[in-house]
């Protein structure tokens, strides 16, 4: 067979492939009320149990994340202590060896970075590279993100109605590409309601209704002095009527098939159980924080108090008579202030940026093509994640050799020598001079 014929009939196969999964997706599907929804997207972490006031303490997935990520890196290290009878097993097993080369490999950074005072920072920033690390990683599990638990949608989140299925409750969703509906305070509270202490309509309750609205909906069709628009306004009226009817406070309309099926009325949405704990700008910030903290302790530890004026320059200050352009070394110590709030900013929104950004790539791709694509995006994430734990742990290793270093006051020192020698030079002069004399 030629090259060419075996292209057509790629080609064809091709085509009947992408028609079969047309009519799948917007055919079929929607029929059966599994169409494919957009991803709902959401940046702050979310409650498991939204119905809590906002101003009180809510457990989130991000939450879940970090305590286990936590957990994790904890379990990590003291595997390896055991592992390694406290370091002292020259021999490496697969988890000594493994730690060995990634605190190596950390500790090699540090030492080209602070030099003598490598020991002094290595610990932090092991720390904090091991823990992104397994909290990045986390976020590419399977069912991380995907599976959780199903609840009334709060104020401002799009959901769907959902239906019992005999062993679970799942989304219905009638058309692809459907965005969902946004939650409202009145469907929050009639959900909510149903949830807990509701009515359920029986299903002979759903069967007369369905019957009911069929016939109604078949009258308002044969009436011929309604023009199609009023037809279906009144068809509308009609079902939302018969769904108020079934479930109190209910405002989604319901076509009889979707009564009959035992579609429930009412805006859900899923939180899942655990989601990237990196995706929540919270745990990002409060990692920047305790980075930027830890500099200034390394800075103060390294040169004293005399770090400090780097901030605010008294000497500078002190000597304005001898050096007038003192003043704008005074100026330009309080532009580090600004700097080192600055990092804040950079270190955690850095951070923040790819892991959210990361996951929304995941969702998109697994929904465009769900076979074999999101696997070579998962790959890549892979290394990503990586990467964005080590730059974290790079730029906190760098910032604390840089207030280490104490150059900004090597000036001044070298200043205050020369100034030291030539007055004994000048007390050796004239010390000759008496003698001679």
């Amino acid at each position: 067979m030629s090259p060419t014929r075996r292209g057509a009939i790629i080609l064809v196969v091709m085509i009947f492939v992408l028609i079969g999964c047309f009519f799948l997706s917007f055919v079929f599907m929607p029929q059966a009320g599994v169409a494919v929804g957009l991803p709902v997207i959401i940046v702050p972490g979310e409650p498991y149990d939204p119905s809590l006031p906002v101003d009180s303490f809510r457990w989130t997935n991000t939450l879940t994340a970090t305590v286990l990520s936590t957990l994790v890196t904890l379990l990590i290290a003291a595997l390896a202590w055991w592992k390694s009878k406290g370091w002292r097993k020259e021999v490496p097993g697969r988890i000594q060896l493994l730690v060995e080369l990634l605190g190596g490999f950390m500790y090699g950074f540090s030492k080209q970075m602070a030099g003598k005072r490598a020991r002094l920072v290595f610990p932090l920033v092991g720390t904090i590279f091991l823990f992104l690390l397994m909290a990045n990683w986390m976020k590419l599990l399977p069912g991380v993100e995907s599976v959780g638990v199903m609840h009334c949608a709060e104020v401002g989140l799009s959901g769907y109605p959902v239906v019992y299925t005999g062993s679970a409750y799942q989304y219905w969703i009638d058309q692809s590409l459907d965005a969902g509906t946004g939650g409202t305070e009145e469907n929050l509270h009639a959900c909510e309601e149903f949830k807990y202490a509701g009515v359920k309509p029986t299903q002979e309750d759903l069967e007369a209704a369905a019957e009911h609205l069929t016939a109604e909906e078949t009258a308002i069709m044969a009436d011929e002095a309604l023009t199609p628009a009023e037809q279906e306004l009144r068809i509308a009226e009609a079902r939302i009527a018969a769904v108020e009817h079934l479930y109190h406070g209910a405002t989604v309309p319901l076509t009889a098939n979707e009564i009959e099926t035992g579609v429930i009325p009412y805006i859900f949405t899923v939180t899942p159980y655990v989601r990237g704990a990196t995706t929540d700008l919270n745990l990002t910030l409060a990692l920047a924080f305790i980075s930027v903290v830890a500099i200034q302790v390394f800075g103060t530890i390294a040169q004293g108090p005399n770090y400090w004026q780097k901030y605010v320059n008294l000497n500078a200050l002190g000597n304005l008579k001898k050096k007038p352009l003192g003043a704008v070394d005074f100026i330009v110590g309080l532009f580090e202030i600004i700097s080192e709030l600055g990092k804040l900013i950079s270190l955690s929104f850095r951070l923040f940026g790819n892991m959210f950004a990361g996951g929304i790539l995941l969702a998109v791709m697994a929904f465009l093509i769900a076979l074999i694509l999101p696997t070579i995006f998962l790959g890549l994430e892979v290394i990503v994640t990586s990467i964005q734990a080590l730059v974290f742990a790079i730029l906190t290793l760098v910032f604390s050799a840089q207030a280490m270093e104490g150059h900004h006051n090597d000036e001044e020192h070298h200043d205050d020598h020369e100034a030291h020698g030539d007055s004994e030079h000048h007390e050796a002069s004239e010390q000759t001079n008496a003698q001679s004399a």
